[in-house]
């Protein structure tokens, strides 16, 4: 064995919707930049920054929307729609009155244009679309009406196209905006802000996740099963995006899947873990821990989940933590070794992760592991003897790297110390002759501890 460690009532107006805010994100200049350089060079810096909350605090914004007593409402794609039942923008009720005379000479006027749009002149109609799109949102309720219930199909077809213009420009404002630091009205944005943070790529991927995954965006506020029902959906269409478009994960979807984890009363199965490990294999994880903006809020969601992760996946963790330097999972690690039914896969990879990011008083609890004669690595030969690495050659070393001892001062293969994982279990072991080697290791590194208890300093009598 070897151990590794807007919807507008028709079909069609939200795709257009989501083509226009993808244009817009692809050509608005701060969007998929580099951080700004610390010389100053480049963008200035926008100011509005806000840091995650740590991970051990995520599951209360969850469970503050539980006890407010939040229903489970239906996901049903009106994230763009508008709130246009102000005074005076009506929509052509019948039993509505103008206010003011300009009002009234407004409703007139919008009411002759949309009659226009079914002119059977070409310029006549063309004259009338563009005057109701001057009109902008003032002409909007009218113009919905209009697609619903005119008697003349070219002006419902019409009165539709010229609504899903005005709504998407709209919406092109509200998100330039919100870009630039403005305060955000977008459903999911709050639960969003106040787990990962605040700041202008983070705004980024908010706004790339909520066109992206609207139905997830709409969950984050309501409920645990609307979030589940939205977290199924997603990442179908993040592999549907691979297999068939040939499309990587991106740091959206990577983020509205963490979010949801972090939920405490939604249920974590392999299976959703799983598809969630496969994207963080790919290229993805390292394109955000490079960017300083998003790095903190996407380790703080990761130590968020992984706290509540599935055992069978703590081997995969482990190691994915190790080779990006994630040290919150220290304290998962100290908690798998506790276990008595810890696997070897998972003591090892315990192991070499608490030499990694541990301190001189994880010594105590690995210590126990110095009497484990199982076998962890078999590495092959060497004169034709069999060289095993045990458990308690794993402790070993995990006890020298602790003290910040070399591992060559007790006996061990100097070569097996590691920056990413502490050390590698493949150059640590001995072959049956050389018992004797391993027991005088052994007992060089009783005496570092025995050495490291007598530096320290009495503890105060109460």
């Amino acid at each position: 064995m070897t151990l590794r460690f807007c919807c507008l009532g028709k079909d069609g107006a939200a795709p257009l919707l989501v083509i226009l805010c993808l244009a817009i994100l692809s050509g608005n200049p701060a969007i998929g930049q580099s951080p700004p350089r610390a010389d100053g060079v480049g963008e200035k810096v926008r100011s509005f920054r806000k840091p995650p909350l740590e991970p051990e605090n995520i599951a209360d914004v969850f469970r503050e929307q539980s006890e407010l007593g939040q229903q489970p409402g239906p996901i049903d794609g009106d994230l763009f729609k508008e709130d246009l039942s102000e005074s005076g923008k009506d929509g052509g009720s019948d039993n509505a009155e103008p206010q003011t005379v300009e009002a009234a000479k407004q409703a007139a006027e919008i009411a002759s244009l949309i009659t226009q749009l079914g002119a059977p002149e070409f310029a006549n109609r063309e004259r009338a679309t563009a005057g109701l799109r001057k009109l902008g949102s003032d002409a909007l309720p009218a113009l919905r009406v209009a697609a619903e219930n005119h008697s003349d199909l070219e002006v419902r077809l019409r009165a539709e196209d010229v609504a899903t213009g005005i709504v998407n420009s709209s919406v092109a404002g509200r998100i330039d905006s919100f870009l630039e630091g403005q305060p955000g009205s977008f459903d999911g944005w709050e639960v969003y802000r106040k787990i990962l943070g605040d700041g202008p790529r983070l705004r980024e991927v908010f706004i790339e996740m909520m066109l992206r995954h609207e139905d997830l965006a709409q969950a984050l506020e309501v409920s645990t099963d609307a979030r589940a029902r939205a977290l199924e959906t997603t990442i179908a269409r993040v592999q549907q995006r691979q297999l068939i478009q040939s499309q990587l994960p991106s740091a959206a979807d990577v983020f509205g899947i963490l979010l949801c984890f972090n939920d405490p009363d939604l249920n974590l199965t392999n299976v959703r873990e799983g598809s969630l490990l496969r994207m963080l294999r790919m290229s993805v994880t390292g394109e955000v821990l490079k960017d300083d903006q998003l790095n903190e809020p996407f380790r703080a969601a990761l130590a968020g989940w992984i706290q509540r992760s599935q055992r069978s996946n703590w081997p995969e963790i482990f190691w994915m933590s190790m080779q990006h330097n994630m040290d919150r999972t220290l304290s998962l690690a100290q908690q798998a070794l506790a276990l008595k039914d810890a696997s070897i896969d998972e003591i090892g990879l315990s192991l070499q992760l608490i030499s990694r990011f541990g301190e001189a008083g994880d010594v105590s609890s690995v210590e126990p592991f110095l009497s484990d004669d199982r076998v962890a690595v078999q590495q092959g030969f060497v004169n034709g003897e069999e060289v095993q690495g045990q458990i308690r050659d794993l402790a070993a070393a995990t006890i020298v790297i602790l003290l910040d001892k070399p591992l060559e001062e007790v006996g061990l293969n100097p070569n097996a110390a590691h920056p990413k994982i502490g050390f590698s279990v493949t150059e640590i072991g001995f072959t049956e002759k050389e018992s004797d080697k391993r027991i005088a290791m052994l007992e060089a590194v009783k005496k570092l501890i025995a050495d490291a208890k007598a530096q320290e300093p009495p503890k105060a009598e109460d």
